[in-house]
Order: C-alpha cells, then structure tokens, then sequence
C-alpha cells in the first residue's frame, strides 16, 4: 500500500505516490532532509538494515530510471501493467521505482548506465541478477524469480501452493567452509564404518580399490581439508597395515578423531543428523571433482574417465546403502547422462574436457535427487512430482542460481560449472553464505594471523639489515678515511 506524502517533487518521479493508478509499484522517495543534497540513501530493498539484522526482503523487481528519459515515460504504464499481473500470481512480489534524478548518488553506487534499468532480487537476498527490459514478461519474472510459470489448472487455480513447494525438501545453502567440513565427517565416517563389511583383510580387488581412491583425494581435495589430508597420507603410508582390519585402521586414524557426539554436519541434516552421511559423501564427491580440474591446471593431467572409473568402483564396494549403490552402478554402466562419451580415456590438456568431470557428477546427483523425490511421492501415496517440483528437486535451484537455468529448463553450462566451484572449492558467493556464531572469532583469528605474519617479515627484515650492517663494518667499507 503507498502511502500519502504531501510536497512530492513531480519533476523527479514518474509513479507518484497517491496515485492510486501507479499501484502496486513503490517508488522510493527522498527524505526531506536529503532532498537538497546529493546523498545516497540505502532503502532496505537494496541494502542490509543494521539495525533491522532479522529483515528478509521480499522477492521483488526494481527499476532505475530517470523522469526525463522518453523511453522510461513510454515504458511507465507497461511497467505497472507487469507489477499488477505479477502480483495477481504471487502477491508477496514487489515492485520498486527509483528515480536517478532524485537518487543520482544511489544510482552510481548501484552501478545503473542505462535507463530504464531492470534488476531482480530474489527473497532474502541483496544479489542483483541482469534483466533486461525485454525479458520482463509475466512468466520470465516468475521464472528467475523461482516461482512455478505453468498455466493454470482447469479449476482456474494457479498451480503454485505451499502445500506443493512443500513437498520438494529444500536444499540448504551453504559457506564453502561447511562443504568442505561435512566432507570431512563423511570421509571419516566412511574410514569408521564403510571399508571393512566383514572381518579379515581386504580382498585384493578391494584393496586396489581403496589405495586408488586414497591417492586420488590425496591430489584433488583442497590444502584447507588438512586434517583429512593428514588421515589420508597416514593410511597411504601404512597401507599394508591399514587393510588388514578395521582394528589396524581404526588405530592408524584415532589421533585425529573426534569423539562421534562432538560434531554434527552443518548442511546435509535437515534437522535430522542421521542423514548426514549420505549427503555429505556426495559433497566429497563434488569437491574432488572440482579438483581434478585444479590438479590438471598445474600436472600432468588425469583421466577423467580414469576418475569416474575409481569413484564408481570405490561405490560398488564401500558404499553400504544397496539400492543407491544398485541405482548409482545401473546410470553409470549403462552410460546415463552420456558418460561414456564425455568422459575421456586419454589425459586431455583442455581444461573444457576436464571440465565434463564435475558436470557429469553434478547431472547424476540431480537425476538421483529426482528420482528419490518420486519415490518419496509413492511411498507416502502423493501425486507424482509436477515439472516444477521436479525442477525444485535440482540442485542448483533456481533460487540459488538463476542465471544457471534457462527457461525452457536447460542449463547454463559455464554458469553451474562457475556456482559449483565457487561451493565447493574457491568460496561461495556472498549471497548464500550463512553466517555462524563463531563468524566474528573467526575474523578476530585471520585479522590477528595476518597481522602476525607482517610482523614476522619486518623483523626478519631487520635481522637481516643488522647482520648486513656489521658485516659492512666489519669489512672495514664505513670506515673514516683521513685525507
């Protein structure tokens, strides 16, 4: 609902406030004590509120535009036109107008060129994605928005219910940190219970196996997983003790172990930390797929198809669950999402090749996603997915990367390559990291080693000016020559 605000400079906006024919679009107005002045203010549409930290903002689509330009005058009526449509769809969408004329700073800082210029912000994010004004359609709003674009039902009903997204378990975003720590607590978990399924020694075909996998985390897993990292290379070392019994390996690995109650997954739970495991082994597959890409960047390249080989045997024998192992082993063999052919016998040095590796695994895990979100469905007597819940059901959802998804539900290969590294190997985006209670130590400790590090260096330098200075004098170089 706009409110009524008396003295409104009509020079500097198009949608007048009051003007019950602008509805529902909002525009942003300044406060009289900046009106004279060329101040940037930051409305809680654009920009965090300090003093409001629980604020989620609404989906919405802003405009930039300025008063004068002819083509933003043509384009008010379509403009509010679309915000009335969209919202009789989705009512919790807003719909923003901000005057470049009257907010000439906050445009700059908003880096807007062009007028009119559209940005999209999903629900509980300050991330802008491009829009353009030819793009802005009723269904293409709702698209990179996240919504359901489907027609409406026979009842007249838009498909879009609570009831329906609902039914499709979100995926909790997550700081690159918690990938690689959730890896972490599923590569131990596996080392504690998914190697040894009987008592003796390993069989030969398993032991080949399991060094095989060993050495290849040992070269694809960040230098940040050290702890891992360390367990890996212990095993390596001793692996002729190691896969004679669990109790040789359980000894080998006890010094960097947790005990099992001390730490939880921080992403894969879902509020149950049974489910942990699972999802986090998928992240360890993830992150060394990523990996890969970054250890041929710098060594002789790895087969890709020499990888998937290892992580598809290291499956069929340490992997407990039987239907998913079945499932996994059945897509693979069979050459699902075309892996027999993306994936190379023969080290490539193109890193587009490489590249296949991870989209390979990450089309796997989303046909896997898919089908369990059926066979949940069955077993609880529901429908069967809709196209969008099935879409939902993908990861990235189109809440998380919009810009991976096209419309017609094909993907952006280079933009989920992009969002799968930046999760799990080089730093998430700023807009889905979820901030911890130990974020403020943490950079109390990095600030305070950064810090430790100059100080180092400085006196290492002087050290180093010292010795240099007296072997000078010394060599008699400074010594007072009388003339």
């Amino acid at each position: 609902m706009i409110a009524h605000i008396i003295g409104v400079d009509g020079a500097k906006y198009l949608y007048q406030v009051g003007d019950e024919s602008s509805s529902p679009v909002i525009e942003l107005l300044a406060p009289e004590s900046q009106k004279h002045h060329d101040e940037s203010i930051k409305p809680k549409f654009l920009y965090p509120d300090e003093s409001s930290p629980n604020y989620s903002p609404a989906a919405r689509l802003v405009e930039f535009y300025a008063p004068w330009c002819p083509h933003c005058q043509h384009y008010k009526p379509k403009y509010i036109k679309l915000a009335k449509a969209v919202t009789a769809k989705q009512p919790n969408i807003e719909f923003h107008a901000v005057s470049c004329t009257a907010h000439s700073q906050l445009c700059r800082d908003q880096k807007v060129n062009s007028y009119p210029t559209l940005k999209l912000f999903r629900e509980g994010s300050y991330e802008a994605l491009s829009f353009s004004v030819k793009e802005a359609k009723v269904k293409n709003v709702l698209f990179r928005l996240g919504f359901d674009v489907s027609e409406k039902s026979e009842s007249g009903k838009d498909q879009v219910e609570e009831k329906q997204i609902a039914r499709v378990v979100p995926f909790r975003v997550h700081d690159v940190h918690d990938a690689w720590f959730d890896a972490a607590m599923s590569f131990e978990f596996a080392l504690k219970t998914g190697i040894f399924m009987t008592n003796g020694p390993l069989s030969n075909e398993e032991s080949s196996t399991f060094q095989k996998w060993l050495d290849l985390l040992s070269k694809t897993l960040p230098d940040h997983m050290m702890k891992t990292h360390e367990m890996i290379t212990v095993i390596l070392d001793n692996f002729d003790e190691a896969k004679q019994s669990q109790s040789n390996l359980s000894k080998l690995i006890h010094p960097y172990l947790v005990p099992d109650n001390a730490q939880t997954w921080r992403t894969c739970t879902n509020g149950n930390n049974k489910m942990g495991y699972t999802c986090g082994l998928w992240v360890l597959f993830h992150i060394m797929t990523i990996g890969v890409v970054e250890y041929n960047s710098h060594n002789p390249p790895i087969a890709t198809r020499q990888v998937s080989e290892i992580l598809r045997n290291y499956i069929e024998h340490f992997f407990q669950c039987e239907v998913c192992r079945l499932n996994f082993l059945d897509m693979y063999d069979n050459c699902q999402v075309d892996g027999c052919h993306r994936l190379s016998d023969k080290p490539s040095l193109s890193e587009r090749d490489w590249r296949e590796l991870p989209l390979w695994l990450w089309e796997t895990h989303n046909d896997v996603n898919v089908r369990l979100l059926g066979e949940r469905m069955d077993t609880n007597k529901q429908p069967k997915p809709n196209q969008f819940e099935s879409q939902q059901a993908r990861w990235p959802s189109l809440y998380t990367c919009p810009n991976c998804w096209r419309e017609d539900r094909s993907w952006e290969e280079d933009e989920i390559y992009s969002h799968l590294k930046s999760m799990y190997w080089s730093g998430s985006p700023s807009y889905i990291k979820i901030p911890s209670e130990s974020s403020e130590s943490k950079t109390t400790f990095r600030f305070s080693w950064k810090v430790g590090g100059l100080l180092i260096c400085l006196i290492l330098a002087m050290a180093r000016l010292l010795r240099w200075s007296k072997s000078h004098h010394h060599s008699g170089r400074h010594k007072k020559v009388d003339h």
